[in-house]
């Protein structure tokens, strides 16, 4: 006798001195089944349960747990849906086809395809979109675990003391509601805002402003040409300005032969030179 092959107390009566109805052993194992979502549910987990090859089901084995299933069902009285009872006949149909020779294409002499793919096909699908369910339902289930950054698990509205404000109207009045709106005051983080302003200066329009000054100047020292600058932004962009016009031939740095930590800016060839020229 199949081990799943039990006679049932509850199953409903059958004269036939031969007959016998397949059903799960165990009852905590009937109380699970009636969790499952569908046919495909079911037949996927009396595969895997039993360590079945998908790709070569015992057809009789299968079709004899699943109508031991339906059996056992309908024997608690439990309304089935119309899709158990079609697979039902499904599995019947494949359990007659296997038992009668396979057919051979007289034109592409090939053997007519085993009658078991269909359910073969139907299962793997179902078991595709059955794991990409739990994968989600894990991804969701690991995403609740964590919290985005700023989140603050304190109530705002609770006093930094841990004191608690009565918010009931009963008791409201314009000192509950001032005390209420500092407190939530309080618990609110201040963002750090940090403005963007648009740039006055750039390298580009400190060029003509450089020359201009070496212009009138005719030669003047490093140190006093930065000091006509006020900000940071103002002195860079120029240093850079003067570093390219210098890379273009149109300024020349001189060192002094004196004081080697000291040079001066002036026109090449201490010509002058405008920016209408470049």
């Amino acid at each position: 006798m199949n081990d799943t092959e039990i006679n049932s107390e509850n199953a409903p009566e059958n004269t036939g001195a031969e007959s016998k109805v397949y059903i799960p052993k165990t009852r905590e194992y009937y109380a699970k089944l009636s969790d499952y979502e569908g046919p495909l549910d079911i037949l996927l987990h009396f595969v895997q349960e039993d360590e079945l090859n998908i790709y070569d089901i015992p057809i009789h084995k299968i079709t004899s747990d699943f109508l031991g299933y339906i059996d056992y069902m309908q024997s608690l009285d439990i309304e089935l849906a119309g899709e158990f009872l079609l697979m039902a006949s499904e599995l019947m149909k494949i359990k007659a086809r296997m038992l009668l020779p396979r057919k051979i294409d007289e034109d592409t002499n090939e053997i007519e395809e085993d009658p078991r793919m269909v359910l073969v096909r139907k299962l793997l699908e179902y078991k595709r979109f059955k794991d990409a369910s739990e994968k989600i339902d894990h991804m969701v289930h690991e995403a609740a675990k964590q919290f985005a950054r700023g989140y603050n698990k304190q109530d705002p509205r609770e006093f930094s003391d841990g004191e608690e404000i009565d918010y009931s109207l009963k008791n409201l009045t314009i000192l509950n509601l001032i005390k209420a709106y500092k407190s939530v005051l309080l618990g609110i983080r201040p963002k750090t805002v940090h403005p963007i302003e648009p740039l006055d200066f750039t390298p580009e329009t400190q060029r003509d402003i450089l020359l201009d000054i070496v212009h009138r100047e005719g030669r003047i020292e490093f140190k006093k040409l930065m000091k006509m600058f006020e900000t940071k932004l103002e002195i860079i962009c120029s240093f850079l300005a003067m570093l390219q016009l210098a890379l273009e031939g149109f300024l020349e740095l001189v060192v002094e032969p004196k004081d080697l930590s000291e040079f001066y800016v002036q026109t090449k060839d201490n010509q002058l030179i405008t920016g209408q020229e470049l």
